[in-house]
């Protein structure tokens, strides 16, 4: 049995890595996506504990007069 390669085997991994590129890039994108949301909530959950503690300090102030 004779087996004929047309490619050399590192233009056959050259290929193949170049098909995994897209997916390696869409997965680096979704884990910097996640990571930009966890940020967010992060600073949203702040905003929010700062705020009730301004609503606090206000009624305080209300009560106060």
């Amino acid at each position: 049995m004779i087996i004929i390669n047309e490619k050399p085997l590192s233009q056959i991994e050259k290929e193949r890595a170049e098909e995994k590129a897209p997916l390696v890039k869409m997965g680096q994108e979704l884990a910097q996506l996640k990571i930009e949301n966890m940020q967010k909530d992060t600073i949203i959950q702040t905003l929010g504990q700062e705020l009730a503690k301004v609503k606090i300090e206000l009624m305080q102030l209300k009560g106060g007069e």
